[in-house]
């Protein structure tokens, strides 16, 4: 059937309408084309099509830098220049915001553009298959267990790219074979990460030791510091990493220099991917944190870097993450950057966050939670408590508005600042300045 894509998708993928209004979600298509497509699935409230041919080609269509961008399906906008991602995305926060917190759209400002269109991404987390019997770390298309292996990714850093090739080498030449689920053996994933030429790798496994000229060989990598092993055989699982953790060689903690603040990094301990834009990011937040702070708390704090960059921005900072690895690391941070009124909790975000409104007074809370957004429990307490200002870290618009919708009952928007942290993907990053009522 012929159609005309009208909208952009959560998923990057272009949205059009059949003669009944059903929507039909087409990937590799842009607002404004005219496209034949196929119907490959037919739900009752929507359609999914394929492209068979661009019948009207957008202006804004450029020719993607990646050979399996629409295979693999991690840069669903790299078909379109980087002003219309853009608009896209300030498109798809604004349309989230507006169904369903009913959000006045002149709330929102322009986003903020990244530095780097390419090779922002400071990690990758790669899965590994053998491939015409060699190991190779590639990427699952979505819901679906075809694996597509990546050669070149284009929007990792250069040197990430490099460990990753070299590692995978070494890992061949001593005969390595990606992980059996009924064996139990074999690499099931490559995790690596770097700042400024340093990088630390992780290779999650089955329960099989490297043996030591193996682990010699990659320790010989240049720039590869830090190297550990995790022992992981749950089938079903959201975790990327196993629950046995080894280290293998080199320093155990990753450091980093973000602007005037020194860090440490365990391998499991979360840190935003395009290192430009984070520090944008965090200025954001700080501006939108204001300096009359007694008390900020921050929850989903992670290695402690948003707290520690506002250090100078209240009396008492107290961070709560779950991840044990994080807060060692978060505390570490904090008495290596000289900041002893910043403190680190290891516990649940909503547990922790009730205690301590019925025992302060909380000036300013700041949560950045992942894409599932804040839950039930952490609105519930929210709600109840006496928090002045609440700043909003969102990786998910959707979530998003369905948590402004609710915490509105209490609370006023009053800023919302986007950030592309993602080019060439569909992520948006949004900051949200909320003030009690």
């Amino acid at each position: 059937m012929k159609a005309e894509i009208i909208k952009t998708g959560i998923n990057g993928e272009g949205i059009a309408y059949s003669d009944d209004h059903t929507p039909i979600f087409v990937p590799q298509a842009l607002v404004g084309e005219v496209v034949d497509i196929e119907i490959v699935d037919k739900q009752k409230r929507y359609m999914h099509g394929k492209v068979k041919r661009i019948l009207k080609k957008s202006a804004k269509r450029v020719q993607q830098m990646c050979r399996i961008q629409a295979r693999c399906g991690g840069c669903p906008l790299m078909i379109a220049g980087y002003e219309a991602q853009l608009e896209a995305k300030q498109s798809l926060l604004r349309q989230s915001l507006i169904k369903y917190a009913q959000i006045n759209p002149k709330l929102i400002q322009p986003i903020i553009p990244s530095e780097n269109e390419f090779g922002y991404r400071n990690q990758c987390k790669l899965p590994c298959s053998m491939v015409d019997g060699r190991l190779t770390t590639g990427m699952y298309m979505a819901n679906s267990n075809y694996f597509e292996a990546v050669e070149h990714c284009v929007v990792h850093e250069q040197g990430l790219e490099r460990i990753r090739a070299e590692m995978v080498d070494v890992l061949n030449r001593f005969s390595l074979r990606a992980y059996d689920y009924h064996s139990k053996r074999g690499i099931r994933t490559i995790i690596i990460r770097g700042f400024d030429g340093e990088y630390q790798a992780c290779i999650v496994s089955g329960e099989d030791a490297l043996s030591e000229e193996c682990i010699v060989a990659l320790m010989n990598i240049k720039g590869l510091v830090s190297l550990w092993q995790s022992y992981h055989t749950v089938k079903k699982t959201a975790d990327m990493f196993g629950k046995k953790m080894i280290h293998l060689g080199g320093v155990k903690q990753l450091h980093i220099k973000f602007d005037d603040l020194s860090l440490r990094l365990s391998p499991r301990s979360f840190f935003q991917l395009n290192t430009q834009q984070a520090q944008r990011l965090y200025r954001t937040v700080a501006g939108m944190v204001g300096d009359d702070n007694g008390l900020i708390v921050e929850a989903y704090s992670g290695i402690g870097a948003i707290s520690l960059y506002l250090k100078d921005k209240a009396k008492d900072i107290i961070g709560i993450e779950e991840v044990k690895d994080a807060v060692v690391n978060a505390n570490e941070n904090a008495a290596a950057n000289g900041a002893g009124h910043v403190s680190f909790l290891c516990a649940d975000a909503a547990d922790k966050l009730t205690y301590l409104s019925k025992k302060r007074q909380i000036d300013t809370l700041v949560v950045d939670p992942p894409r599932s957004g804040l839950d039930d429990a952490m609105l519930y307490c929210i709600l109840k408590s006496k928090i002045k200002r609440i700043v909003y870290v969102s990786c998910n618009p959707a979530t998003l508005g369905k948590n402004l919708a609710v915490l509105r009952e209490r609370y006023e928007v009053k800023a919302i600042q986007p950030i592309d942290m993602f080019p060439q993907t569909q992520h948006v990053e949004s900051v949200v300045l909320i003030v009690r009522k």
